[in-house]
């Protein structure tokens, strides 16, 4: 159960009002830092022209004495100067991703995808709240989740199939350029200079007719796209709808979705249905932005039907 502040901030959102999107802001530079010791620059080869170094530089965002290196290593070569330099990168992420190996990842974020009809809810760790306001920290979230919604398959002949993945199966995964997910997060801790771990993930495959709804807390996103939310608790629904329901005058079926998704994150369900414990029961409990009346009577008014939902708080996801 969220403390008493934080359900007084979600009940700010009014049951007749869209949710705010919040937008998250980089408190970390994005440029790469140097992960190179200047000693190892008394090696290099020929400097290359400025031109070349302004080039590498720009491309790669690397500083202008680690570009020097590569282009001396490859004979000005900027294609293999390039490529050099990822090498290099990716085997120093793994040299410090073994050193910061056990150290405490209980800060990072819960991002929140859905593409079509797969949702993904994903958790990426890190070692301090500052890192994980880092946009790089954010985009390595969206891209596994991209991942994580590109790879399950899409078609399923059941109303709603819910599979976990383990953080060692979604470490195996394979992302852009053709290099796991395991390789992904090495780069990034060489490159952010912090232990970041993977999560498990829940996803959702919805079947005909099935819609699906997902919400981060803090809110951030519009819920309508494939854009990613980002948060430290998050939820999935699945539901199906209606035609003789009767949604609120301005509200949509998606509007009260991620309004019950509020409540999910805020109120903390364990069951959907559950006679002999009303009180830890979706549809039993009073709603968290109308204090008048219980979810399944909102529900039930709109003809809205829930299949199934999740909820998870950094830190303590179930498919691990």
């Amino acid at each position: 159960m969220l403390s008493r502040s934080v359900i007084h901030l979600l009940r700010s959102s009014y049951l007749h009002h869209p949710l705010t999107p919040l937008t998250c802001t980089s408190m970390l530079s994005s440029t790469p830092c140097s992960w190179l010791h200047t000693t190892t620059l008394l090696n290099a080869g020929p400097a290359g022209t400025k031109s070349e170094l302004a080039q590498l530089r720009k491309k790669t965002g690397y500083s202008l004495s680690i570009c020097k290196k590569a282009l001396g290593e490859t004979n000005n070569d900027l294609i293999l100067a390039e490529k050099w330099l990822i090498e290099q990168a990716q085997a120093q992420g793994w040299a410090k991703a073994q050193k910061l190996q056990g150290r405490n990842t209980s800060q990072g974020l819960l991002g929140v995808k859905i593409k079509s009809n797969v949702a993904a809810l994903v958790e990426l760790n890190c070692e301090t709240d500052f890192v994980a306001r880092n946009s790089k920290f954010i985009s390595l979230v969206d891209e596994i989740a991209t991942v994580c919604v590109e790879t399950v398959t899409s078609e399923s002949d059941e109303p709603l199939v819910k599979t976990l993945i383990t953080k060692n199966q979604v470490a195996a995964m394979t992302g852009g350029e053709g290099k796991t997910l395991a390789d992904l997060v090495a780069l990034n801790i060489g490159q952010i200079g912090e232990n970041i771990a993977l999560g498990g993930v829940t996803i959702f495959t919805a079947g005909p007719g099935v819609k699906l709804c997902g919400l981060s807390h803090p809110s951030s996103g519009s819920g309508q796209t494939e854009q990613l939310q980002v948060g430290r608790y998050a939820s999935l629904l699945a539901y199906t709808t209606n035609p003789e329901g009767e949604v609120p005058e301005g509200l949509t079926d998606l509007t009260l979705a991620r309004q019950v998704c509020q409540h999910i994150i805020g109120m903390a369900p364990t069951s959907l249905d559950e006679e002999k414990d009303k009180e830890n029961s979706l549809l039993h409990q009073t709603f968290l932005l109308d204090d008048d009346l219980k979810v399944g009577q909102i529900l039930q008014t709109c003809g809205i039907e829930i299949l199934d939902f999740v909820r998870i708080e950094v830190g303590r996801n179930e498919s691990e």
